[in-house]
């Protein structure tokens, strides 16, 4: 598994390529990072940027997966999502908890993962 500073790195390379200026503070739906919060669908980076409207009972946050794959579940979260450092990693159980993980762990990645994506956009902000 890479590190959060690692996974981060490349879901900001893949934003890149798939939505350029996402970082930036003057585009439209550009990310609050008083607000940026990776535990919370509506708050963490896609969900501030891709704001959808889907079909069926899939959150805010599965929404630009959706978009992507047309084939999303909570199943395949950790298979696109956690690699790119837009979600902690798995095993998801069907409620979108996970497996053999405690709450506190969860949101000590959440924090960390939180805190790598208001870095790297800070950073970028700083230098335009």
């Amino acid at each position: 598994m890479s590190t959060i500073a690692e996974r981060v790195a490349a879901g900001a390379a893949f934003l890149d390529e798939h939505d350029p200026d996402w970082w930036r503070a003057d585009v439209e739906r550009a990310i609050d990072l008083e607000k940026l919060n990776l535990s919370h669908g509506d708050a963490c980076v896609l969900g501030q940027r891709c704001p959808l409207a889907v079909p069926g009972d899939i959150s805010e946050f599965e929404a630009y997966g959706y978009e992507l794959s047309k084939t999303f579940s909570w199943r395949s979260l950790s298979n696109w999502a956690a690699p790119l450092g837009f979600q902690i990693y798995g095993p998801w159980r069907e409620d979108g908890t996970t497996e053999g993980r405690r709450l506190s762990e969860e949101m000590d990645e959440y924090r960390e993962l939180t805190a790598e994506w208001k870095r790297v956009i800070e950073q970028r902000r700083a230098a335009a």
